[in-house]
Parts: structure tokens; C-alpha cells; sequence
């Protein structure tokens, strides 16, 4: 029984670190979005953002190794634990309290994902329409140029025409 408490106990030290990952991937998003905030493709310091994305590469890994050892801790007490409610109550309501915190946070890491996501699409699409824009002033300014360089030759070819007469 006393192996079940530490079970417990190994799970709620578990989802205190997740906890601990979570709030750093806030501050990433938070960190990521003042890094594209307001700012034009150009003006966005891009290997600093590329660089907080891994961080938090590296911290989802981390809690998904939580996740996955949280499982198979969970299926080993989960029978004695059911079965037995009112003895283990105290750590499972600890357990419940971290998870709803844990919920919050991950609702507000997507919100701020999703935030983010939105910004970069509209970073990107302005890019393009610049890109197009020039692609197009580009295309009008060589076929002006195409038109006056044959205009003139053509002007050149009817004077020779005109002195032959």
C-alpha cells in the first residue's frame, strides 16, 4: 500500500514539472509573438524566433515523456486506487487540482499558438503581396521599355524609308 502512496506521489511530482513546462512554453509564446508583433517580414528577427521554436520542440518532448510515464504509472495503482477511493482521496484530489491547472494552461498555450500562427500567416501574405507588386511595377516597366525601344525603331526604320523616297 505504501508503494501506492509513492506512485502517487511520483505522478503529482510528475505533473508539477510538466506545470514547470508549460509555463515556460507561455513565456516562448509570449517571447514569440513580441518578435513578430506589429512587424513587417523584413523587421522580424527570424533566427531568434526560429530559435524559440526549438526551445519549445524541446520542451514538448519533455512533456511528452512526462505524459507517457504518467500513463504507465497511472495503469499500475489505477485498480487499487478505484478500489479504494477514500484512502488515496487526499492525493488524487491533489492530483485533479494539477490537472485542471495543467488544462488551463494547455487552452492557453493553443490560444497563443493559434495568435501567433494568425500574425505570421499575415506577415506572410503582406510579403507576397509586396512581392507580387513589384513582380507586376517589374512587368509594367519592361514592357514600357520593350514598346518605346521598338517605337524608336520602328521611328528609325520609317525616317530611312522616308529619305529612300
Amino acid at each position: 500500500m505504501e508503494a501506492i502512496d509513492n506512485y502517487l506521489q511520483v505522478m503529482i511530482d510528475s505533473l508539477n514539472k510538466k506545470e514547470t513546462l508549460l509555463d515556460r512554453l507561455i513565456e516562448k509564446n509570449a517571447a514569440q509573438e513580441a518578435c513578430i508583433k506589429g512587424k513587417a517580414y523584413e523587421e522580424v528577427d527570424w533566427d531568434a524566433f526560429n530559435l524559440l521554436v526549438e526551445e519549445k520542440e524541446a520542451a514538448i518532448d519533455r512533456i511528452t515523456a512526462i505524459d507517457e510515464g504518467f500513463e504507465s504509472t497511472y495503469k499500475l495503482v489505477r485498480d487499487e486506487v478505484l478500489a479504494n477511493r477514500e484512502k488515496y482521496r487526499d492525493k488524487v484530489k491533489e492530483l485533479q487540482e494539477i490537472i485542471t491547472r495543467l488544462t488551463d494552461k494547455g487552452a492557453r498555450i493553443q490560444t497563443g499558438e493559434e495568435r501567433n500562427r494568425s500574425t505570421i500567416d499575415s506577415i506572410f501574405l503582406k510579403a507576397k503581396q509586396e512581392i507580387k507588386k513589384q513582380r507586376t511595377g517589374l512587368k509594367a516597366a519592361s514592357t514600357y521599355y520593350s514598346t518605346m525601344r521598338n517605337s524608336v525603331i520602328r521611328a528609325a526604320e520609317d525616317s530611312i524609308l522616308d529619305q529612300k523616297k
